[in-house]
């Protein structure tokens, strides 16, 4: 095998992570004999295939059935089934004292920030990962001999692992690079990437193209095929959930505290997703899987053109879209073509304050596209973010009104707390906004994507968390929704989850 691409643990265990999953497709579609290695499931089945059964034990066998073999959860089985399997990762953590493990987490007894301590943590300790190398990956690797392994690190949640898995594959002679998003993020937009470089020195940036050799003019995702599977599918999940891109960066990018401001947008086109179909193999497609369009914001043209296609091969989706004029408009285009839900940044209710930060949105928009979405079935999924600096009493009457006006229409909702990124636009112009830039609490030598603040001499994510608890979970919409949002799992699963009046 030329290439292995490996994603460590830990990522949610019911989709492929999309950065190592969609390298080693586009590796694939140019003959790179191209494996892809997620080895955060593996990780999971190691830790559910060895839990303690009986008497005051999670039942695991039981949880993993409900998950595995519905394709319809219904909130209260879904919230049995996942606490339990989070209860089995508690009582591995236990073996490995200051360690905490979640089915979305992994939390090192050090800061995990701080890249050196985790690799000395690494290097001189029992952690939860080094008999699973020892058992599961080193046979992997020496059956399918790569020439090099790619490690894609996209979350803190990896960062332990990731450290640990560079050691093992340097020590036993193994080529390796490793990328991802984390990496591109902070060498881009955050803290700390000369830190990361130090501990594992054959750390890149980039989508992986540069692999293909300094001629190639070609963007990674520019072709895609079926990457070659090292293990069985068998993921936690009632049906395959696939991950896609239609288009990198976002259409709008204009918003203040974007990070990702100048990165520009990148369609792909439609024949790319055509091409990367007809590779899905049968017997997958024959389990009814989902597409999940991981767009920052997926723009309408791009949208709008994949739709036969999804349409022609009876294809389940779901994304994340701007709450914009057009999207009312298509809401009956997109339930015909099996969009299950749509994720949108709501925000706020205050036309104020959006207008403040350049989101260009407005809430008029937002509350007509939640009623159009729910109106033709589609699930829908808002984000609300409080503690902006600035935010008044009157802006969350705004967004309290918003989300009661909104009603039935509010299937799951995502009620975040503003953090300021590392590098913006914001940030530049601080002062202008009454915003005082803070040193971090802990040293300078650790990797960071946001930074701590002040607003006119207080921190508004104080109050922003009072108001989650006291205003917003009193509206009835909202708190049906939060009971309705999985703890667990998150967005892979939401499209699954029973809700009246949405097409399944």
């Amino acid at each position: 095998m030329d290439v292995i691409v490996a994603a460590p643990p830990v990522i949610t265990p019911s989709e492929p992570p999309s950065g190592a999953f969609l390298l080693a497709a586009g590796l694939r579609a140019r003959g790179i004999e191209a494996g892809f290695l997620d080895l955060s499931l593996a990780f999971f089945r190691h830790i559910f295939g060895s839990a303690p059964s009986g008497r005051g034990m999670p039942d695991v066998a039981s949880a993993l059935r409900y998950l595995e073999e519905n394709e319809a959860y219904t909130p209260q089985g879904h919230r049995t089934a996942s606490g339990t399997l989070n209860s089995a990762m508690g009582n591995f953590s236990r073996l490995f004292p200051g360690w905490r493990l979640t089915l979305m987490d992994a939390s090192p007894p050090v800061p995990v920030h701080d890249p050196h301590g985790v690799a000395v943590l690494c290097e001189g300790g029992e952690t939860p990962f080094k008999g699973f190398w020892n058992e599961y990956l080193l046979p992997v690797l020496e059956r399918h001999k790569p020439s090099r392994v790619f490690i894609s690190i996209s979350y803190l949640s990896q960062l332990a692992a990731g450290i640990e898995l560079a050691g093992y594959l340097r020590t036993r002679g193994f080529d390796f690079l490793v990328g991802g998003s984390l990496p591109n993020s902070l060498s881009r937009t955050g803290n700390g990437f000369r830190l990361l470089k130090e501990v594992i020195p054959e750390t890149v940036t980039g989508d992986g193209s540069e692999v293909l050799g300094a001629e190639s003019r070609e963007r990674m995702l520019d072709r895609l095929d079926w990457p070659l599977m090292i293990r069985d599918w068998d993921y936690i999940s009632g049906r395959p959930v696939i991950p896609f891109a239609l288009t990198t960066g976002c259409y709008w990018n204009r918003c203040l505290f974007c990070p990702d401001s100048d990165w520009q947008l990148e369609v792909f086109g439609e024949e790319v997703l055509s091409r990367f179909l007809d590779t899905v193999p049968s017997e997958l497609m024959e389990r009814r899987p989902i597409l999940h369009f991981i767009d920052s914001a997926v723009p309408p043209g791009p949208l709008r053109r994949a739709l036969p296609f999804l349409e022609e091969r009876g294809l389940d989706f779901y994304t994340f879209a701007r709450p914009e004029p057009w999207l009312p408009g298509m809401a009956r285009d997109l339930s015909s073509a099996g969009c299950l839900m749509l994720q949108m940044g709501v925000e706020s209710g205050s036309r104020t304050l959006l207008d403040r930060y350049c989101k260009g949105i407005d809430p008029d928009d937002s509350l007509r596209a939640l009623r159009s979405c729910a109106e033709e079935g589609i699930r829908t999924y808002a984000y609300m973010l409080l503690g902006l600096p600035g935010e008044s009493e009157e802006d969350i009457g705004s967004s309290l009104e918003l989300l009661t006006k909104a009603g039935d229409s509010l299937d799951f909702i995502n009620l975040s707390i503003f953090n300021l990124p590392e590098h913006c636009r914001l940030v530049s112009m601080a002062a202008e906004f009454g915003i005082e830039l803070l040193d971090p609490p802990e040293s300078e030598d650790c990797i960071r994507l946001y930074r701590p603040f002040l607003y006119r001499g207080r921190n508004p994510r104080v109050p922003a968390r009072r108001r989650i608890a006291d205003g917003f979970s009193s509206i009835p919409s909202v708190a049906r929704a939060l009971r309705r949002t999985p703890r667990w799992f998150r967005t892979s699963h939401f499209p699954m989850m029973q809700v009246d009046g949405r097409r399944s």
